[in-house]
């Protein structure tokens, strides 16, 4: 196992790096950190080099002081590391990354596993997503940090058709504590300094190999953008995972990494 910092542009970004083999970059879901991939980087070392980072504005990384773009980060996290392309698997935030970057640098991408993604410059119409967005205004304006983050726990890890009694609490104490650190260590900078292209204008655009992965229980937004990655990519699929909402990997973590596996072989699944 290797760690390090790479310095991107004013700041840095802290990774690690495991195993041999095609490289394989995972990037964690907004507010979250690298952390979230510990079940993944452990199945992917076997067979890859597996490389996770926190995001700049998360975890260990540097926290943002001026205007930036997260894939340029990658781009430079990639050049400092010596990796002439990789696969990108992406989660929520992290796909929305890996979809600009795929954009932007296509011939540095190998194959592209999109897991719940967002896109930027998508629109949220989804009443649950909007409501607790609201809610989490309130408590922002208020200083109420634990309410703020619950509102978060509620849209992207239990999601509308659950109760929060309903998810592996395991599952819900972690990202509570990754989100809690990020917003105590950098605010919102990842998200309100950050730079974006327009992907939700341009998937048709996208050349990788691509595998959408989304939850069923998902809010119907995110589930909107897989079936139009799935119809306008160039060779994209997509798969429904039953059971789960927004955190795939972290609710169904062997399920997740023998899909990501199979298909980073090649392997297809129905």
């Amino acid at each position: 196992m290797t760690t390090g910092r790479v310095q991107v542009g004013n700041g840095e970004l802290a990774y690690e790096i495991r195993g041999d083999g095609d490289p394989v970059i995972l990037l964690h879901g907004g507010i979250l950190d690298s952390r979230m991939w510990d079940a993944e980087m452990t199945a992917l070392e076997r067979h890859h080099t597996a490389i996770r980072y926190d995001a700049r504005g998360h975890g260990e990384s540097s926290t943002p002081t001026a205007r930036f773009r997260h894939y340029e980060d990658l781009r430079e996290l990639m050049a400092a590391l010596g990796l002439p392309c990789a696969s990108l698997v992406g989660l929520s935030g992290g796909g929305r990354i890996a979809v600009d970057f795929a954009l932007t640098y296509p011939d540095l991408v190998d194959d592209l596993v999109l897991v719940a993604t967002g896109l930027s410059a998508m629109t949220t119409k989804d009443p649950f997503v909007l409501e607790q967005n609201q809610k989490l205004e309130e408590a922002g304006a208020k200083g109420d940090l634990p309410a703020a983050v619950e509102c978060v726990l509620r849209m992207w890890v239990d999601g509308a058709r659950r109760a929060p009694g309903d998810v592996d609490q395991r599952v819900r104490r972690l990202c509570q504590e990754m989100y809690t650190q990020t917003i105590v260590r950098h605010g919102l900078t990842g998200f309100t300094l950050m730079d974006e292209l327009r992907a939700i204008e341009r998937t048709g655009e996208l050349t990788p190999r691509t595998l959408t992965l989304v939850g069923e229980l998902d809010s119907p937004d995110i589930l909107a953008i897989a079936r139009q990655i799935e119809s306008e990519a160039r060779d994209a699929r997509k798969l429904v995972v039953p059971g789960v909402a927004h955190m795939i990997n972290l609710e169904k973590p062997a399920e997740f990494s023998r899909i990501v596996l199979g298909f980073l072989a090649g392997h297809s699944e129905d």
